[in-house]
């Protein structure tokens, strides 16, 4: 595995609270350059989240503000941001137009709206991360800190919080697309997640940030994690970033890495790596753990068709919810899988899914199809274990359907029998 490439400059993460009113100077050789003050920044909307694409610079005078691209700056920090530009280069004056989103502008102090049109909090502030010439959204802050930084009293939060409130952090990726009447004064920022959803958000969602930097960029923020965190945010990672961590990581670094996982977990991590960095990294494990991770692989091949179990209830969407009930108190039936019904057309193709929890809500006369959920995550008979293993993490449900390419539905996987199968 080749060594990884030199990273020229740290990643860093600030709050914009602390980089507006910045003084923004021009680098000219051994000399520095009033341009004026940092008043708002740019973003261009990305699958997870905003790359900042233009500083807006407030000038005095009644100038109109001037845009520099992010690729001129060479350091920001909380007092003042610095950019270098050829001389021949004309700087843009701001035009302000309605289709460009400015982060203070247009979601600073904006409402946020869950998915049930609950109003959750305000956006107090946003959270940024620089690597190399790129400027991401990451997050935004909706906690009273945020409220503080931005009155300037952020040393008052550090001192009843301290880094605490920033775990609160909520990431941009649970934020819908911003409204296309969106400004100063109008439009709210709104949620594809309901509001009791939010507390369970994991605070950094690192691995979504790892796929939307460059592989130099990805390795030195992977650096700076510690390494119980830094493992489980290679685990969460898609394969193809995945791969690219390990072809650039140091061999001590992966090591380490490695010592803090479960057999199972380091068995879906080889799998889809190169055959010859899988060995690579197989014989650095320790006898015990290495004859664990052998068998792993091996039962991962099992495809689910064999282990799913045809035990369940599947009605029709006209039934009763009183007659699931009664299904379930059919002592003779004694299902595998309680915790779901599944609604099903009379060719016994899969048409939703109803949670216990929503059944034991509903009123007996109630029919299932008018409470069924009818975006079913499901499994195909040719997916694997470790197929199975990712969905069941990724979504947090106790049972899957199979279905076939006709959603034909075949069978249930539970997650209590995936991890018999794993373990």
């Amino acid at each position: 595995m080749p060594e990884p490439r030199v990273q020229t400059k740290p990643p860093e993460f600030f709050f914009i609270s602390q980089l507006l009113r910045d003084r923004v100077l021009r680098e000219r050789g051994d000399k520095l350059e009033v341009l004026g003050t940092l008043i708002d920044l740019e973003i261009r909307l990305g699958q997870h989240y905003p790359e900042v694409v233009n500083l807006i610079v407030g000038r005095s005078f009644g100038r109109p503000p001037l845009e520099i691209p992010v690729r001129y700056v060479q350091s920001i920090d909380a007092r003042r941001s610095v950019v270098s530009f050829p001389d021949g280069l004309s700087l843009k004056e701001f035009d302000g137009e309605s289709s460009r989103i400015l982060v203070k502008d247009m979601v600073l102090d904006k409402k946020i709206i869950d998915t049930d049109e609950y109003e959750v909090e305000i956006v107090y502030d946003i959270h940024l991360l620089r690597a190399d010439s790129r400027m991401l959204v990451v997050h935004v802050d909706v906690t009273k800190a945020g409220m503080l930084r931005r009155l300037h009293l952020g040393w008052l939060a550090r001192l009843l919080w301290g880094k605490a409130k920033e775990a609160e952090l909520l990431p941009w990726k649970y934020v819908q697309p911003l409204p296309t009447d969106i400004d100063r004064f109008h439009g709210n920022v709104k949620l594809n997640i309901s509001r009791e959803k939010i507390a369970d958000i994991h605070p950094a969602d690192l691995a979504d940030i790892l796929e939307e930097l460059n592989t130099d960029e990805r390795v030195a923020i992977f650096d700076t994690l510690d390494t119980e965190t830094a493992a489980d945010t290679l685990e969460e990672a898609e394969p193809r970033v995945q791969r690219d961590l390990v072809a650039s990581l140091r061999h001590e670094r992966i090591a380490e890495l490695l010592q803090t996982m479960t057999p199972a977990q380091i068995a879906d991590l080889l799998e889809i790596l190169p055959r010859i960095d899988a060995e690579a990294l197989r014989k650095t494990l320790p006898a015990e753990t290495a004859s664990k991770v052998n068998d792993l692989l091996q039962v991962h091949e099992v495809k689910l068709g064999s282990m799913a179990t045809t035990n369940f209830l599947a009605l029709p969407a006209d039934a009763f919810v009183r007659t699931a009930f009664t299904r379930f108190r059919n002592k003779k039936a004694r299902f595998d899988v309680i915790m779901y019904v599944y609604v099903t057309g009379e060719d016994g193709t899969l048409k939703g899914v109803v949670d216990i929890r929503e059944l034991i809500r509903s009123k007996s006369e109630e029919r299932l199809g008018s409470i069924m959920t009818e975006q079913v995550v499901t499994l195909s008979p040719d997916d694997t274990l470790s197929d199975a293993a990712s969905e069941f993490s990724k979504y947090g449900f106790r049972s899957l359907p199979l279905v076939d390419k006709d959603r034909k539905l075949l069978g249930v996987v539970s997650y209590k029998d995936l991890l018999a199968m794993r373990q």
